[in-house]
């Protein structure tokens, strides 16, 4: 009995210490799945997302409650204030409508959009339209033409002339580029009809140096207009061509040079330049004395 006791005393601390082992062993695999967990996302804790919203200067600008006509009084059209981002509002937006009570509108506007300075003037650009046209720093001068100055009427509201001084010995381009923007009193840019009557009188819309210069030339010779496109911005070559120019055999100094010609593309679409005073221009053939080499699209020679 006593042997057995004994026995008994001496296995205890043998099965404590495999107790003991059996627990560190649980203890570490239950740490090394905690570390993968997080290691791998399985067991990662949800984080709050906030989503960046961008802060802009909101500005709270005067708009008229509905469409207003042309000509009417600031003062008597109805506005509200809208909120507006202010990098988003245009150039030119009326802030303050105290400011800008005694304005007549100058075009339609429409309701529930910002009011521009550029539409809204004085009473009298409102009663006078062509005022109201005319930008800063510019001027408008009005000149006498007929069918021949006028380009036969083609040379009406909305296009662009260029005008010319012709006296009895020579002609002179007095100005470039210049809008006309009214004809006989008419400020229609629509399409013009081969009856419709010709001006008599054109006003243009020049440079304060245009005006000197117009109204200077008038007084020595005849006005004349060179119609040109709208698009067009060269200048002319020569500015002035004498009575003497048109002899036979005349050389003038500022005649043309042609220094050099080339070809590009192929067939319907080969264009021809000329290089002509240091200049490259179209040209519609190619200028006579030049060889051209002209390639096909292989490489050989044509």
């Amino acid at each position: 009995m006593v042997g057995r006791a004994s026995s008994s005393l001496s296995r205890r601390p043998e099965l404590a210490g495999r107790l003991l082992g059996l627990f560190a062993v649980f203890v570490g695999v239950g740490g090394a799945a905690y570390s993968m967990g997080r290691g791998h996302g399985s067991f990662t804790e949800p984080r709050e997302v906030r989503a960046y919203v961008p802060e802009f200067n909101v500005v709270e600008i005067p708009v008229p409650e509905a469409p207003v006509p042309a000509g009417a009084l600031l003062r008597e059209v109805p506005v509200r204030y809208e909120k507006f981002p202010e990098h988003q509002l245009p150039t030119g937006v009326v802030r303050e409508i105290g400011t800008v009570r005694d304005a007549v509108t100058l075009v339609a506007l429409p309701g529930g959009l910002p009011i521009l300075h550029v539409n809204i003037g004085s009473s009298d650009e409102a009663s006078h339209p062509l005022v109201g046209r005319i930008p800063p720093g510019m001027r408008a001068m009005t000149v006498r033409v007929d069918a021949t100055a006028a380009v036969e009427g083609w040379a009406r509201s909305g296009t662009f002339v260029d005008v010319l001084l012709v006296e009895k010995s020579r002609t002179t381009v007095v100005a470039e580029q210049v809008k006309i923007i009214s004809a006989e009193r008419s400020l229609s840019a629509g399409v013009q009809s081969a009856t419709a009557p010709i001006p008599s009188t054109v006003t243009l819309l020049v440079t304060q140096e245009q005006c000197l210069a117009i109204n200077t030339a008038v007084a020595l010779g005849k006005i004349a207009f060179a119609l040109r496109s709208g698009g067009d911005a060269d200048s002319w070559r020569a500015t002035q061509f004498a009575a003497k120019d048109l002899s036979q055999g005349a050389t003038r100094r500022d005649d043309p040079k042609i220094e050099g010609a080339v070809s590009v593309g192929v067939g319907t679409q080969k264009r021809n330049y000329a290089l002509v005073n240091g200049r490259w221009i179209p040209s519609e053939s190619t200028p006579t004395g030049f060889f051209v080499s002209r390639k096909t699209p292989r490489g050989d020679e044509g």
